[in-house]
């Protein structure tokens, strides 16, 4: 992976997204199951180019990660919704979010990704996994599913971008 600042990888994936190509993102904390370094990490996949750039940092690039996943999934993604959805959520799913509400009422940090299909930490390509991370007993939740997980994103993002920390 080639290292550069959090800057630059959205500047690239601002040019991604207008040229029309494939991408997403993982914004890793120091103790991720997906992370060896000993600090945040940003990463950038280009799966239409097969690119890969990192930021590694001290402090939480949540600035850059809420820009990106509102360039990914949309301006609301990061917004508390009021509208009920008519789509039922997995078991898993619901397990999740009600873990999240524990964690951010607590005041405890957590996070989640969502690993696409040609994403590098996804070890079946079949499927959208949905994993999420519990800080105090260790635990991993994954979730996969055939589709993206759009109801689950639209339940799980504000929760994640509400925490204090």
């Amino acid at each position: 992976m080639k290292k550069v600042t959090a800057t630059k990888i959205v500047k690239t994936v601002e040019k991604l997204k207008r040229d029309g190509k494939k991408w997403h993102f993982h914004l890793l904390t120091p103790g991720c199951v997906f992370n060896e370094e000993k600090m945040f990490a940003l990463i950038l996949e280009s799966s239409t180019d097969g690119d890969h750039l990192v930021h590694h940092s001290l402090k939480k690039p949540a600035d850059a990660g809420k820009k990106l996943v509102e360039l990914l999934h949309g301006k609301d993604i990061s917004k508390k919704k009021s509208k009920k959805s008519s789509k039922k959520l997995s078991a898993k799913v619901t397990m999740m979010i009600e873990r999240a509400i524990q964690l951010n009422n607590k005041g405890f940090a957590w996070h989640h990704h969502l690993l696409f299909p040609d994403c590098i930490f996804n070890h079946d390509t079949r499927y959208w996994t949905l994993v999420f991370e519990d800080p105090l007993n260790g635990k991993v939740i994954k979730d996969m599913s055939k589709e993206e997980p759009k109801e689950a994103l639209k339940k799980i993002e504000p929760l994640f971008y509400a925490q204090k920390k």
